[in-house]
């Protein structure tokens, strides 16, 4: 059977070009749109690594140059300052704690850094956290501890590192403990080392639909006269806390710290915004796809029933030789399932150049292969759905309007 649909393509290979090029093109846009579907599905039901709820993220700015230019340090009135910020918003009692971040969650600041470790090339992303972090955003520790004051006066950085980076480096063995060596170029600049001393979980400071990624956190002092006092402070909220505290904290602050600009947004708020810049695109690919395959589906039908209109005389003829209805209509259909199965077909062996060539990313093979079922499943049901009425027109064609037809 399935030899004679075969046949019965290639005998009117010209006619049915078209109509496997409209299917090809439909299955390639639709294995794009549920592709990126399924991976951010994928990733959305991943644990975050920290908690949004009950949580600001308090923008500090003071106006001031860049540290380490011209071997300039911090001026220590604004290490100070800083730090008066800090037990201000402390004095709160809305406030359980706050942290200090140089890359706050759902923001657009990132860092990332690599080294080089037993023949391996490793990036990471990269935050400069304060001592009270991990409380602000509820970090989950798995292992070891988050960096306090009994790390003053180390020899080395303490980092905390999340379980992807934590494996990339212990390889099987206990990262705490281990260091991270930096890259030959960064030697010169005679840092001390990162040595871990915490794991957490796999944090995503990008949100629920960003992949997880190799990440650590990085121990900033707040009398560190090398770099800024971290702009971003998370501020973690008893539960209950309605936004006019809001009013009565960037009064208090401006008040500590008259030459500094705040700003005040919840991570919810910062979430949404996160949320529209990932599912806009996506609802909008997916919105042109479907009116696409609307567009395919009704160019199918018509060349369809066109195909079973210039057929009328060998329809006739078989209905003639004592084929049933249901004969005609599983001709029909069958020849368009064979075609349909060749254009996914193609269209799969496209798609597999993806994988191969690198170009998908941090797209996992499981969701790769979801994408493929279900955006065939998804050609061959419109395409079925196509044949249904030209294969009932066929159905009707009688001996006598065979013979009658021109």
């Amino acid at each position: 059977m399935i030899r004679h649909y075969l046949k019965l393509t290639w005998n009117r290979r010209r006619s049915n070009l078209l109509i496997a090029v409209e299917i090809l093109l439909s299955f390639v846009v639709t294995f794009i749109v549920v592709t990126l579907a399924a991976h951010g599905a994928d990733n959305y039901r991943r644990p975050l690594g920290f908690e949004w709820r009950d949580a600001w993220n308090v923008i500090a700015y003071a106006q001031l140059g860049h540290p380490g230019e011209h071997g300039e340090e911090m001026p220590p009135e604004v290490l100070e300052t800083a730090r008066h910020v800090f037990a201000a918003i402390r004095e709160f009692p809305e406030v359980e704690s706050v942290g200090g971040t140089t890359c706050p969650p759902y923001g657009f600041s990132e860092w990332t850094s690599s080294s080089d470790i037993d023949g391996w090339h490793l990036r990471y992303g990269v935050n400069l956290a304060t001592d009270g972090l991990a409380s602000a955003l509820g970090l989950q520790l798995t292992r070891g501890r988050w960096f306090d004051a009994r790390d003053d006066g180390a020899a080395w950085v303490p980092v905390v590192v999340n379980e992807r980076l934590a494996a990339e480096v212990a390889r099987g063995g206990d990262p705490i403990g281990m260091s991270i060596p930096r890259k030959k170029e960064q030697d010169a600049t005679e840092e001390p080392e990162l040595r871990i001393v915490g794991v957490v979980g796999d944090f995503r400071q990008n949100g629920e639909f960003a992949t997880p990624q190799n990440y650590l956190f990085r121990r900033h002092r707040l009398d560190d006269a090398t770099r800024r006092p971290p702009e971003n402070l998370i501020v973690r909220l008893r539960p209950g806390t309605t936004a006019a505290f809001e009013e009565e904290l960037v009064k208090r602050l401006q008040a500590v710290a008259p030459d500094w600009s705040f700003e005040v947004t919840p991570l919810e708020q910062m979430r949404e915004t996160r949320f529209r810049m990932v599912l806009g695109p996506l609802i909008g690919a997916a919105v042109i796809a479907g009116f696409l395959l609307l567009m395919v589906a009704m160019g199918l039908t018509g060349v369809l029933w066109q195909t079973v209109t210039q057929r009328t005389r060998e329809i006739g003829l078989r209905r003639a030789k004592g084929a049933t209805s249901g004969d005609i209509r599983k001709q029909v259909v069958g020849e368009l399932l064979v075609l349909t199965l060749i254009a996914v077909a193609a269209g799969t062996a496209l798609a597999l150049q993806f994988p191969l060539l690198e170009l998908t990313g941090p797209i996992s093979g499981r969701v790769f292969a979801v994408g493929l079922l279900a955006s065939a499943a998804c050609i061959c049901a419109l395409t079925m759905a196509c044949a249904w009425y030209p294969s009932l027109i066929a159905t009707r064609v009688t001996p006598a309007e065979a013979l009658h037809y021109e």
